[in-house]
């Protein structure tokens, strides 16, 4: 999918950005909706999740040569949509540094100020934003293995506690909540494959890519499957769609060699990677979709006359913006849940279902004006 990052590289980042909010939101949302059905929302939202996949490849091989995500939007739905974009991207940021500091508070620090998380995570994304989308994928590719190990680990011995009566019989109403069930896995899925799209900056990307973002679609749906299995088999399904955050409530419950064991405190301290990468690479679409909106590489444009030559100092902007907003955006759990569980996951299907189709559509209407 990009020249300089390869494939694997990108991918592996693609599945740390991905477990952030799948832990966050799934499986409570599809319990929600769906009950003891809720295994079944990813297995559901696979067919529309591959047929996204092949959607990004056609996006991405409207790009020309050099071109990222960013100078795409610009010229095929100009400034306002990028501008947008850019607002989408700075929030999201923003939120990762509220959600990742509510995190410690909740589980760690219960007496502790989300000020100080949010404020210290904040410099770190701008430390790797800095280092650019290269070094956040490599950082990723090897991260990848621990990360994921541990969690497999975590839902293999929860296995063990899943009772039969919590994931079956359904009931119809169950199985008529798999439509608003699905939501959730497209969100977490989706999301975070557009967010590749960022530092993808290659030619068209061809039948293999297409292939291989299917399949990994494919694998993120094996993963939440597993993962509502674990959660929802273990504390119900009425209880699941009650917490804020199942899997760490699920963690805590977890016994090792016949000795019960707290080490929600480890995974939370091991999830400081995907919050920090997730901000990361948004903090860094940010500065380049702001570079572009200010007309970075063209003579005479406002980023020429600032003597922008790259969008590399915009960064010192972005992340102190994202950490004002954090401070802002939630002064309370109430607030943050709300921001949680309906407007971020509404924001990120808009961008991905409404947003992204948009600028393909204009794009391909550019590209047949020009040929007449």
């Amino acid at each position: 999918m990009e020249r300089n990052i390869e494939r694997r590289q990108l991918l592996s980042l693609g599945v740390v950005l991905f477990l952030a909010p799948a832990l966050r939101l799934f499986p409570a949302e599809a319990a929600s909706a769906a009950g003891r059905a809720a295994w079944l929302t990813p297995l559901a939202a696979l067919p529309l999740l591959v047929f996204y996949a092949a959607f990004l490849t056609k996006l991405l091989s409207l790009r020309r040569e050099g071109e990222a995500l960013p100078e795409l939007i610009g010229r095929a739905a100009g400034r306002p949509v990028l501008a947008l974009t850019a607002l989408w991207l700075l929030l999201y940021a923003a939120f990762v540094l509220r959600a990742g500091a509510d995190r410690f508070v909740g589980t760690v620090y219960p007496r502790a100020s989300y000020a100080v998380f949010a404020e210290v995570m904040g410099a770190l994304a701008l430390a790797g934003a800095l280092a650019g989308p290269r070094a956040l994928a490599r950082v990723g590719r090897m991260l990848l293995p621990f990360v994921l190990g541990v969690l497999l680990v975590l839902l293999a011995i929860a296995l063990g506690s899943v009772r039969a009566d919590n994931l079956w019989p359904l009931q119809p109403r169950e199985l008529s909540g798999l439509a608003r069930g699905v939501l959730t896995p497209l969100d977490v899925a989706a999301g975070a494959a557009a967010a590749l799209c960022f530092p993808a900056r290659a030619g068209q990307p061809g039948p293999d890519a297409r292939r291989a973002l299917a399949l990994w679609m494919a694998g993120l749906c094996a993963l939440l499957t597993l993962l509502a299995l674990a959660v929802t088999g273990s504390l119900g399904h009425e209880l699941t769609g009650e917490l804020s955050r199942p899997f760490f409530v699920l963690v805590r419950t977890l016994t090792f060699f016949r000795t019960v064991e707290r080490v929600e405190a480890l995974v939370v301290m091991l999830w400081i990677f995907p919050d920090f990468l997730t901000a990361s690479l948004f903090l860094w679409a940010f500065s380049q979709c702001l570079y572009r909106l200010l007309g970075g590489g063209e003579e005479g444009s406002l980023a020429a006359r600032a003597g922008l030559k790259t969008a590399g100092p915009l960064l010192w902007l972005g992340a102190p913006a994202a950490v004002v907003l954090a401070l802002i955006l939630a002064p309370d759990a109430r607030r943050l849940e709300r921001w949680s569980q309906a407007l971020i996951p509404a924001c990120n299907l808009l961008f991905c279902f409404v947003l992204l189709p948009a600028v393909y559509a204009l794009a391909k209407w550019r590209e047949k004006k020009g040929e007449k």
